[in-house]
C-alpha cells in the first residue's frame, strides 16, 4: 500500500480547494495490493480507496468491477459495522486499477474494507512499527467478507499470490482456509485471518504468521485407489504388461474388448502403480485445485489425479470454457490419469479437442475477451467395445452388428486422434477357470508393477531431467542421445512402410521401445524392444 500525506499533522491523503473557492475538503487516498485471476493466470490489481470528508455521502466502485464485485458494497458496509468499526459518512470512491479490464471475484472485499478503515483514520498505517502497517507497499490482501465480518476463502488464492510475488509482494493477509495453500510459496510470509478484526491486528503487528512448510511431501495421503490391486484382474497378464508399459513411459493407451472383461478394472488400477508426485508436480496440481476448489482448505497432493468423465460430457466440460474460462476435465487430470470409458460414445467434436493437449500438454481456450491457457499433461487411458453390441470376436457370444455398422462405430474416433495413442491392447474374455482359480506364481500385482514403474521413471529422469518421460520426449532428443540400437532403427525403418506409419507413429514406436528397455534396465533399446513396440502399434493400426 502507498499513501499520500495530508498537510495536516498525522493525516494521510490530499486536500484541494473546491471550484467555488470554499474551504478544502479533507480527503485521504489509500492503495492496497490485491488481485484476481483469468483462466489459469493471476492478475495483480491495485485497490485505491479515496475518502472525501464533509462531502455528500456515497460509496462507489469503479474500474470495471464484475457483478460479484459490484454487489460487495452493502456487504462491506455491514461487515465494518458488525466488526465494531464506524462506516464513514463521506464520499468513498474505490478504483480497481488497471481500469481497462473487468475484475472478477469477491477477493477485493478485504482490501476495500481495510482501505476504508485506514483512510478514515480508524486504523493507523504507515507510521512505523513492526506491523504490516509499516510495510504496506509490499503487502497483499485477499478475502471475501461475510456480514458478521468473517473472512471467507476465495478461489485462485495461490495463483494470485504467486503473481503478486513477482511484483515484490512478500507479506499476505488471506482467509485462514487459504493460508495453507499460499504458504507453500517460497520466500513469503502469510498471515491467516478469520475476521476483519484479525486483519486489523495483523496491520498492528500483533498477529503471528502461518508456519512455513519445510517438508511438504513427507505425509502421503490415502486415496480411493490404495485397495485396488492388479492381482484382482484375472486372466489378463498380457494386458497387464501393456498397462505397465503405458505407466512406465507415460504412453497413451486404448483398451479394446467386449463388455465385462475387466477394461474398467484395469484402468482404475493404473493410478496405483504411478510414482507419487514430485514437489514441482504437486504445486502444479495444487494450482489447478486452487482455481476449482480454493474456497476450502487444501493440502499439497501427493497422489496423482484420476478423472473419469461420463461420455455425455460437453466440449467445455472436457477442455474448459465459459465467459471467465474455467478448467475442464483434461486440466483436472493434469499430472494424472484421464480415463475415458466408452470411448466411441463420446462426441467426435469432444474427442478431437484432445489432439492439442495430448501433443502439447496444454490447451488454449479462446474467447472474445481474451484467451486462457490451461495445463493438460495427462496420461490418457481409453476403453471401448469392438462394435456397438460389444461382442465382435467374442469366443462364446454372437455379434449382431453388420460390417457397415462396425465401420461407422469405429469411425467415430478420428485418425489424427488414433495416431496419438501409443499402446493398443485387445482385452480378451477370460475363461471361467481363470476367474475362479487361485493366482499363479509370477502373476503381475500392483506392488511389483509399481516398483518396475518407479525404476523405469528414475532412469528417464536421469536421462531427460526431473519429471521427464519417454512419452513426452522429442524424436530429435531421442535420436541425439543414441539410446536406440542402430539395428533396431533399421528394423523400424523396414516395418514403417509396411505398416504405413506416420512420422508421429514412427516416433511413438521408438518411445515405447525405449520404455521397454528401461523396464529391463537396458542402456540401449534393441531389436526385440522395437518389435514388441511395433506389435502394440500394429494392433492399433489394424483396429
Amino acid at each position: 500500500m502507498t499513501e499520500r500525506r495530508l498537510p495536516d499533522p498525522g493525516l494521510s491523503g490530499l486536500s484541494g480547494p473546491s471550484p467555488s473557492g470554499s474551504p478544502a475538503v479533507p480527503r485521504t487516498l489509500v492503495t492496497l495490493s490485491s488481485g484476481d485471476f483469468w483462466g489459469f493466470e493471476g492478475r495483480p490489481v491495485d485497490v485505491q480507496v479515496d475518502v472525501a470528508e464533509r462531502a455528500t455521502p456515497s460509496f462507489s466502485i469503479v474500474g470495471l468491477p464484475g457483478k460479484s464485485t459490484r454487489e460487495s458494497r452493502d456487504r462491506i458496509r455491514t461487515a465494518i459495522h458488525n466488526s465494531g468499526f464506524r462506516f464513514p459518512r463521506a464520499r468513498i470512491l474505490v478504483n480497481l486499477a488497471p481500469a481497462c479490464r473487468e475484475k472478477h471475484g469477491v477477493g477485493f472485499d478485504l482490501p476495500v474494507a481495510l482501505g476504508i478503515l485506514i483512510a478514515s483514520r480508524q486504523v493507523l498505517a504507515g507510521a512505523g512499527g513492526d506491523g504490516l502497517g509499516a510495510r504496506l507497499g509490499r503487502s497483499g490482501f485477499l478475502g471475501e467478507l461475510g456480514l458478521h465480518g468473517e473472512v471467507r476463502p476465495v478461489r485462485g488464492a495461490l495463483l494470485i499470490a504467486d503473481r503478486l510475488k513477482e511484483q515484490g509482494v512478500r507479506d499476505y493477509v488471506v482467509a485462514r482456509k487459504n493460508a495453507r495453500e499460499v504458504a507453500f510459496l517460497e520466500d513469503i510470509v502469510v498471515y491467516p485471518v478469520a475476521h476483519l478484526r484479525d486483519a486489523v491486528t495483523a496491520l498492528a503487528g500483533e498477529l503471528p504468521p502461518h508456519p512455513r512448510h519445510e517438508t511438504p511431501l513427507t505425509r502421503v495421503l490415502p486415496t480411493d485407489f490404495d485397495d485396488l490391486d492388479f492381482l484382482d484382474v484375472r486372466g489378463q497378464e498380457a494386458t497387464k504388461r501393456g498397462c505397465l508399459v503405458a505407466a512406465a513411459g507415460h504412453h497413451n493407451i486404448l483398451l479394446n474388448g467386449p463388455p465385462g472383461v475387466g477394461k474398467t478394472m484395469l484402468a482404475r488400477r493404473i493410478p496405483g502403480i504411478l510414482p507419487p508426485l514430485t514437489v514441482t508436480e504437486a504445486m502444479e496440481v495444487l494450482r489447478v485445485r486452487s482455481v476449482l476448489e480454493g474456497d476450502g482448505s487444501l493440502e499439497l497432493p501427493t497422489r496423482r489425479p484420476f478423472r473419469s468423465p461420463h461420455h455425455t460430457v460437453s466440449y467445455a466440460g472436457l477442455v474448459g470454457g465459459g465467459n471467465n474460462p474455467r478448467p475442464g476435465e483434461v486440466t483436472r487430470a493434469h499430472r494424472g490419469v484421464l480415463f475415458l470409458d466408452e470411448f466411441a460414445e463420446f462426441s467426435r467434436r469432444v474427442l478431437d479437442a484432445l489432439r492439442e493437449p495430448l501433443e502439447a500438454e496444454s490447451i488454449t481456450v479462446g474467447r472474445s475477451s481474451g484467451s486462457a491457457t490451461f495445463p493438460a499433461g495427462v496420461l490418457l487411458v481409453a476403453a471401448m467395445n469392438p462394435c456397438p453390441c460389444g461382442y465382435l470376436g467374442h469366443p462364446r457370444r454372437v455379434c449382431t452388428c453388420t460390417p457397415r455398422l462396425v465401420q461407422s462405430y469405429r469411425g467415430r474416433i478420428s485418425g489424427p486422434l488414433t495416431d496419438r495413442l501409443d499402446v493398443f491392447l485387445q482385452v480378451a474374455a477370460p475363461e471361467s477357470c481363470q476367474i475362479l482359480g487361485a493366482p499363479r506364481p509370477g502373476e503381475l500385482d500392483s506392488v511389483s508393477m509399481a516398483e518396475l514403474v518407479a525404476s523405469a521413471r528414475r532412469q528417464q529422469s536421469r536421462r531427460w531431467g526431473e519429471g521427464g518421460t519417454n512419452g513426452q520426449v522429442s524424436l530429435r532428443r531421442l535420436l541425439h542421445r543414441e539410446v536406440v540400437d542402430v539395428k533396431a532403427l533399421e528394423t523400424l525403418r523396414r516395418y514403417a512402410d509396411k505398416l504405413s506409419l506416420s512420422a508421429r507413429g514412427f516416433a511413438r514406436v521408438l518411445r515405447v521401445a525405449r520404455t521397454l528397455a528401461d523396464l529391463e534396465e537396458q542402456e540401449m533399446a534393441g531389436d526385440r524392444h522395437v518389435l514388441e513396440a511395433l506389435q502394440f502399434r500394429h494392433s492399433l493400426e489394424r483396429s
